[in-house]
């Protein structure tokens, strides 16, 4: 992957030591999962699987599948990829949703996977984080990274998933750039390339993306 696969590593691999988030919600059915022991605890894990996979490991299939493993806990993939297929998503089958889904799902985790060791000394700033009252299932956590002596703004748009309680990651904004709305012309811009041929898309997105 390339140029958004660079921002992707820039944004999604600071997950594993991200936005604390100072928010309380209010239960529907169960009690929530607090967004910082929920943060904390899959950071902890991310940067323990990083340490035990130097070198060659950090190439490994296995390796992979521990990140993804941890990560899926705190993204939404499905709701993601199918945001990213724009209005493709509502022609695709089923089966074509579940598979771009599964292809999106893998690049993302191998380009944080690649990537995590790089932020393990960056210094991190959590931002106020400021509820609109009218969305209590929605928040926004303002953050800034500096690493190397560059300093890196980022936004995580948040959702509470009222089916299972559990904040989720649904986008990020790194720099200015939304990389949803990116990863969206990307397939958007694949599409018109392949005169319309989802399969193709899908089949050629991790040597194209």
């Amino acid at each position: 992957m390339t140029y958004l696969s660079h921002k992707v590593t820039g944004a999604l691999l600071l997950i594993a030591a991200c936005f604390v988030l100072s928010f309380q919600a209010v239960a529907a059915e169960k009690e929530v999962k607090d967004p910082r022991e929920l943060v904390e605890e899959v950071a902890q894990e991310l940067f323990a699987v990083a340490k035990a996979n130097p070198g060659e490991k950090a190439s490994s299939e296995a390796y992979f599948n521990e990140v993804e493993a941890i990560l899926e806990r705190v993204v939404d993939f499905p709701f993601i990829a199918y945001v990213v297929m724009g209005e493709s998503g509502k022609k695709a089958t089923e089966e074509q949703k579940q598979q771009f889904a599964e292809v999106f799902k893998s690049g993302l985790v191998r380009s944080y996977a690649k990537g995590i060791a790089a932020y393990a000394d960056s210094n991190i700033k959590i931002l106020p984080v400021s509820v609109n009252p009218n969305r209590p299932t929605a928040v926004t956590v303002k953050q800034e990274v500096t690493d190397k002596g560059n300093v890196h703004h980022l936004a995580y748009s948040m959702r509470l998933n009222k089916k299972t309680n559990e904040w989720k990651l649904i986008n990020v904004t790194l720099n200015g750039v939304n990389l949803g709305q990116s990863f969206r012309s990307q397939f958007s811009q694949a599409i018109a390339k392949q005169d319309g041929d989802i399969d193709k898309v899908i089949s050629n997105w991790l040597s194209e993306a």
